[in-house]
């Protein structure tokens, strides 16, 4: 496992250093997928502090990841913007995962948007297709909630991803914004599923699949932040070959759709 393990100090010192460039508490985290950096709006005013500079991210570069803390203010909302992420298959743990979550939270933050890059496995999405989370299926064999990590684990998740924020999300939505509502399986990776895996994870009730956000999901949860999930769908499960740089074309070409719908629901968040 990789060795590091941010400490309250770091994150509360990291905390103060983003309040400071927003202008004031934060209102709302953004953890961004491989290769949605593009959907943060032209109208998002932000401030670009490099991971390398918050001691308490960690940090392991990936194509469509690129390391930086967006800080400013979108719609009259004060975000915090991850645009690159770590994954437990690169060897980082359950808190490595999870830290901008707690970092957003320490610096103010009672929502959290997150998004991915997943491969559809109901076959009725094409790619290009938004995804609403309206629930998961964490088969990562791991959680943040574990040992000593926090002092009450026993979250409940009935309602993980709220119901009140996707309810505002389908209000705003247009047929152009091409967004299904669905069940986000989240694995371990870092490879793509077997056509086998791909029908057991639609019998079990999974409409899209990825890598990462379940493990922000319960631990946004456990710290009482209201969660909203979206799933950029790059790829059919099974339909072809799948490959990295084609899931990250895909993402870059509709993140734009993604920017929209979310800046016009940041109000209401």
């Amino acid at each position: 496992m990789t060795e590091f393990k941010p400490g309250d100090r770091a994150i509360a010192n990291d905390a103060a250093t983003i309040r400071d460039a927003a202008g004031g508490a934060i209102e709302i985290g953004i953890v961004l997928g491989s290769g949605l950096a593009p959907a943060l709006g032209a109208s998002f005013t932000r401030t670009a502090i490099p991971y390398a500079r918050l001691g308490s991210l960690p940090f392991s570069p990936l194509p469509g990841h690129r390391g930086e803390a967006l800080v400013g203010t979108w719609n009259g909302r004060r975000v915090l913007a991850f645009s690159g992420r770590v994954h437990l298959y690169q060897g980082f743990t359950p808190a490595h995962v999870t830290t901008a979550v707690r970092l957003a939270k320490a610096a103010g933050a009672s929502s959290m948007i997150l998004t991915n890059a997943a491969g559809a496995l109901d076959p009725a999405y094409v790619a290009g297709d938004l995804m609403l989370i309206a629930d998961h299926l964490n088969l990562t064999g791991h959680n943040p909630l574990l040992g000593d990590a926090v002092e009450q684990p026993f979250v409940d998740m009935a309602d993980a991803y709220a119901a009140r924020l996707r309810a505002i999300v389908r209000r705003h939505a247009t047929d152009a914004h091409r967004l299904r509502e669905g069940v986000y399986a989240g694995l371990l990776g870092p490879n793509y599923e077997t056509p086998a895996e791909a029908r057991y994870l639609r019998t079990i009730g999974g409409d899209a699949v990825g890598m990462s956000t379940v493990l922000e999901t319960i631990l946004a949860r456990c710290l009482d932040m209201e969660v909203l999930g979206f799933s950029l769908v790059t790829n059919v499960v099974g339909a072809a070959e799948t490959t990295h740089e084609e899931v990250m074309a895909t993402a870059a070409q509709s993140a734009p759709r993604l920017a929209d719908l979310i800046e016009k629901t940041l109000p209401e968040v």
